[in-house]
């Protein structure tokens, strides 16, 4: 996400704006709300997968250092 990557926090924050403004134009306030609704349970389940991505790294990076250990062990105990 190199866009994203890029901008500030003011940046993204009127492009979140500008977003809002141009998909609500011309809505009645019920498409609003259905819309929002929308957004809000496709953002959840982004943070969602986000959230298991993330759970998934950190376990894959545990179970690399467990192994890094075990071989520096291993390594010690023969070193005796």
């Amino acid at each position: 996400m190199s866009l994203f990557d890029s901008l500030t926090p003011k940046e993204l924050n009127i492009l979140v704006n500008i977003v809002a403004v141009a998909l609500t134009e011309g809505n009645s306030a019920d498409d609003n709300n259905v819309l929002g609704n929308f957004l809000t349970a496709v953002s959840a389940n982004i943070l969602v997968i986000a959230a298991q991505q993330q759970t998934l790294s950190s376990l894959e990076d545990k179970q690399k250092q467990i192994k890094d250990l075990k071989k520096q062990i291993k390594k010690l105990e023969n070193d005796l």
